[in-house]
């Protein structure tokens, strides 16, 4: 039995089974799961197995992989991978953060509403969650649709976006929150980026 896809609602996200992403994936596979990205742009993966070399071997598919913005702070040591975004609340030694601790103050930045790097040059091609440990009540991730957003502006709103260039940047984002804990060195690397107002395509990949 191949891989199927369900979508959760017509045009947004959905549901792949019948897959197991710990493990070698076909070429059949991956298109399709390329093609799923394309048209519903959230992709639920139920029931997985993986640890973080089989999760990195998976994202591995999609194109070189992004490097913790932690890896470029002085004396800070890692608890994951450098590969991998540590959004947790522990230390390097597993010992719960202290409050005021500056990498939890950083992630702080994570309940905000972002796009994840939107503000480099050349952006991710998809970003993957694996919550390890879930709380009994809330915690959950919300994500928006901005393809419909665009879709449902009046004309006159679209007429006056056309040509209009947004600029992406981290270190704006980030002052205004509580996480003004960015070094020198990651800010240089993350920089701002300038992107066009455009709506994206729906088609799934061929």
């Amino acid at each position: 039995m191949g891989l199927t896809v369900q979508p959760i609602t017509p045009e947004f996200a959905a549901e792949v089974g019948d897959v197991s992403l710990a493990g070698p994936l076909s070429p059949e596979d991956l298109a399709a799961i390329r093609a799923a990205f394309t048209r519903y742009a959230v992709l639920v993966f139920p029931d997985q197995a993986l640890d973080d070399e089989s999760q990195l071997a998976f994202a591995r598919h999609f194109g070189p992989l992004e490097t913790t913005v932690f890896k470029a702070r002085q004396n800070h040591k890692l608890r994951l991978h450098e590969n991998l975004a540590d959004v947790g609340n522990l230390d390097a030694e597993n010992r719960i953060l202290e409050t005021e601790n500056r990498q939890r103050l950083y992630n702080l930045g994570n309940q905000l509403w972002h796009t994840d790097s939107s503000f480099k040059r050349v952006p991710a091609y998809c970003s993957m969650l694996h919550a390890r440990s879930i709380p009994p009540t809330g915690g959950q991730t919300e994500f928006a649709d901005a393809r419909a957003a665009y879709d449902a502006l009046p004309e006159a709103m679209k007429r006056r976006l056309e040509g209009l260039v947004a600029e992406h940047s981290i270190m704006t984002s980030r002052a205004g929150s509580a996480s003004r804990t960015s070094t020198r060195a990651s800010a240089r690397r993350s920089g701002r980026c300038r992107r066009c107002w455009c709506a994206a395509s729906r088609t799934p990949a061929a």
